[in-house]
C-alpha cells in the first residue's frame, strides 16, 4: 500500500540519455561553484570600498 503514495519516472521514461544527465550535473556544479566564487568577491569588494571611504572621510 505504501508503494502506491510514491510516482516517479526513471531518467529514460523522461528521455534523459546518460550524456544529458552528466551535462546537467557538471553545469549545476559549474554555477554552483560560480555563484558562490562571485557572491564572495563582490562582499570582499564591498568591504574593501566602504573600508576607503571611510578612510578618505577621516582624512
Amino acid at each position: 500500500m505504501i508503494t502506491h503514495l510514491f510516482f516517479a519516472l526513471t531518467a529514460s521514461e523522461m528521455g534523459l540519455s546518460p550524456t544529458i544527465l552528466a551535462l546537467i550535473v557538471v553545469s549545476s556544479i559549474v554555477f554552483i561553484v560560480g555563484f558562490a566564487k562571485s557572491s564572495r568577491e563582490n562582499e570582499y569588494k564591498k568591504l574593501m570600498d566602504s573600508f576607503i571611504e571611510r578612510k578618505e572621510e577621516s582624512d
